[in-house]
């Protein structure tokens, strides 16, 4: 069996988010040294392997490569992990399963992530209490692993706000880069400007970039709607949603296999509305489109459609699969990039709240809407 030492070494310090000057530091050699194994331009000294293992908490048959067994468990937590984080209302069991998983790889960044993200659900069962141990907890989780997930900054501001730091959540917001600068707009830059050679991913960096900032135009919008009385009252706030939905459908194309959040949630919103103005049919409309989508979701969270990384190859090249685009736009874009926002079946039931008695009546006691009122 051949081993590049250099790639494993590479791969476990970037899954525990150490930098070559850490790892340098550790063993008493300068980053260039660090840096040439890892290019595969030379090989540690024998008498260093204990220690390179030591100071990635595996054993040394794990650093060359024979870890069946721990990849084997650490898929195992953090399956079992994503299962309750979907499924359960309280984190407890969460919780505790990761505090163990942390015991035996303290390094998992991925542990960490996961272990925030219960304790900030937990957060939420004890609302009002202070202090809040959950949020103040999952506020140091988050801080700890965002140098090395940059995804964690928008349940760390959120966390923050939930503690009634907002100076620290609006810093830390300030902080962050400009949009034009994000990962899939540059990308997708480099797809433009003829940087990428290969037509077919230039064009897939082109299709994430629209999706991105889609995205991130919907939530900006439902965000100042929601926040304007006057918009949350009037036609003018539905007819900008209606406008939104529009320009997603036709991006998206027109078949979106799969959960979509932004259009669940643009739904449920024009729910609200609708009722607010007393155009009750209309508003049970976007009832019923966001019903669709959120047993799609249910599915989809409980893999009766497949995810597009869980699809082989052949399936990918053609599309015959349960989530893709078929827009030409987005031919090429990956699903599984696209931001999911969960929802819940909470979110559904709020919005029946909107409808007047009569009609609210007249949903809860049709079979067909059961699953969000089920205890």
């Amino acid at each position: 069996m051949q081993v590049n030492i250099g790639e494993k070494i590479k791969a476990l310090r970037k899954l525990t988010g150490r930098k070559q000057d850490d790892l340098a530091a550790a063993l008493g050699v300068t980053p260039q040294a660090v840096s040439r194994w890892e290019a595969d331009g030379g090989y540690p000294d024998i008498e260093m392997i204990p220690s390179i293992a030591n100071y990635f908490h595996i054993t040394i048959d794990e650093l060359f490569g024979y870890n069946n067994d721990r990849d084997r468990i650490i898929r195992e937590y953090n399956d079992k992990a994503q299962r309750l984080i979907n499924n359960s209302d309280d984190m407890t069991e969460c919780i505790a399963l990761m505090r163990r998983g942390l015991e035996e790889f303290p390094d998992r960044v991925d542990f960490k992530s996961k272990l925030a993200c219960a304790l900030n659900m937990q957060g939420w069962r004890k609302k009002g209490e202070v202090p809040n141990i959950f949020w103040e907890e999952a506020a140091k989780l988050y801080e700890e692993i965002l140098p090395y997930d940059q995804s964690c900054i928008i349940p760390l501001i959120s966390v923050y706000s939930n503690l009634g730091e907002h100076k620290k959540a609006e810093k830390k917001a300030s902080e962050q880069p400009d949009l034009e600068l994000c990962r899939q707009v540059l990308l997708g830059n480099l797809g433009s400007i003829g940087s990428i050679n290969d037509e077919k991913r230039a064009e897939q960096y082109r299709g994430d970039a629209v999706l991105e900032l889609l995205h991130t135009f919907q939530r900006a919008l439902n965000e100042a709607i929601v926040c304007n009385a006057e918009l949350e009252n009037s036609r003018e706030g539905l007819e900008l949603l209606l406008l939104t939905r529009q320009l997603f459908e036709k991006i998206l194309g027109t078949e979106c296999y799969g959960y979509h959040s932004d259009l669940c949630f643009i739904d449920m919103e024009c729910v609200k509305i609708a009722n607010n103005i007393g155009n009750h049919k209309v508003a049970m409309d976007f009832f019923d489109s966001a019903f669709e989508h959120y047993t799609k979701f249910e599915q989809w969270k409980n893999g009766k459609i497949k995810k597009w990384e869980e699809r082989n190859d052949e399936g990918r090249e053609t599309g015959n699969s349960d989530e893709h685009f078929t827009s030409s736009l987005l031919r090429y874009a990956d699903p599984s990039g696209h931001k999911v926002i969960v929802c819940e079946r909470g979110f559904l039931e709020k919005a029946v709240h909107t409808f007047p008695e009569e009609k609210k009546k007249m949903i809860t006691e049709n079979p067909k809407y059961s699953c969000i009122f089920k205890c």
